[in-house]
């Protein structure tokens, strides 16, 4: 039993993986922003069939992340350090606990545990409880990885090997969150568009409940801010076919 904790080689390491990966999506993104702006410009019937507010959509959707990284481009590997710093794992008979900022943390107790699912791809152990969407997540990255698994063995706990990580609905939900704002955008059937908002409609409770059952989890809470985005392309979209602005 003991606290984990990142070391400090294994810190410097994520930041500047982090610092690669926000330099690769800014060129992405900037290449994205500069395609779809001249494209809307000078030759928007480059791309047929699409709804006139789907090219200025794609500009902000671009734009916005964009220029928040470039915004907080060296101050953000400094807050990551410090966050990566401050985030530790208690493993005891009493359970499992995860600090995952000053004043955030999440514990499972040892009864509500009931087996840790390792993914062939993922991101490490998944601790599962009773509920099947209130999960703790112990990083592969974190110094004694190994050891904790062994740990979590000692108290009893079943390592289970899995080939994706849970939970595959999650996954399909996150497939229609993104199908319903491409076929609000593409398609100008109005039944269609009608059933897409129905779709949009569900796949955003169920996102709603799922972020529910995580309560103490800072990083799920934030889901709640774009949870109904889907809705409200798939309600603009439906309008705009209607009559919306002059619309079909």
């Amino acid at each position: 039993m003991g606290v984990f904790v990142y070391s400090r080689q294994q810190i410097e390491k994520i930041v500047a993986r982090n610092k690669r990966v926000r330099l690769r999506f800014c060129l992405f993104a900037a290449a994205i922003l500069v395609a779809v702006s001249l494209s809307a410009f000078y030759r928007p019937a480059w791309i047929p069939g699409l709804h006139e507010w789907f090219l200025p959509a794609a500009i902000a959707v671009a734009a916005t992340p964009l220029f928040s990284n470039i915004r907080r481009w060296r101050s953000a590997p400094q807050r990551w350090e410090q966050t990566l710093t401050g985030r530790r794992i208690e493993v005891s008979s009493a359970g499992v606990s995860l600090w995952s900022s000053p004043g955030s943390v999440r514990r499972f107790e040892r009864s509500e545990i009931l087996r840790a699912e390792e993914p062939a791809w993922g991101g490490g152990l998944y601790l599962r409880s009773p509920n099947r969407y209130r999960w703790l997540l112990i990083p592969k990255s974190i110094a004694g990885y190994e050891l904790i698994k062994r740990e979590l063995a000692s108290l009893g706990i079943t390592s289970v090997a899995r080939s994706i990580p849970p939970n595959w609905e999650e996954f399909v939900g996150v497939l229609l969150f993104v199908g319903t704002m491409l076929c609000s955008a593409t398609v100008h059937n109005i039944r269609v568009l009608f059933a897409n908002l129905l779709v949009a409609v569900l796949v955003s409770v169920g996102g709603l409940l799922v972020i529910g059952k995580n309560p103490e989890n800072p990083q799920i809470r934030k889901a709640r801010i774009g949870v109904f985005l889907p809705v409200v392309f798939a309600a603009l979209g439906l309008w705009l076919a209607t009559g919306g602005w002059g619309g079909r």
